[in-house]
């Protein structure tokens, strides 16, 4: 049901309560990466040091930001050859 307007001497004569301010603060968000990475690794195109990420299907890719290259390791053997070259991340 909606609230009936009041005319501006019922305003007057009998002002509605002020509703008292909200102090209950929202707490801030809590930050986590996108994706979870695995560990560091060369890239095989231009050898900088890159990150190794797990996609949502859980299969790791590398994004490399200085030649743009970005590889997706789908199969058995090439995760075992990624694996015995990459620097695992100690999670926290």
């Amino acid at each position: 049901m909606a609230k009936k307007k009041r005319s501006w001497l019922e305003q007057f004569l009998d002002p509605e309560p002020e509703k008292p301010p909200i102090e209950d603060k929202p707490n801030p968000p809590v930050l986590q990466p996108a994706l979870r990475q695995l560990g560091t690794t060369d890239c095989p195109i231009c050898k900088h040091a890159v990150a190794v990420f797990l996609t949502k299907t859980n299969r790791p890719f590398i994004n490399c930001g200085f030649c743009c290259a970005r590889i997706f390791y789908n199969g058995k053997t090439s995760m075992q050859l990624l694996r015995k070259r990459m620097e695992p991340v100690e999670e926290d």
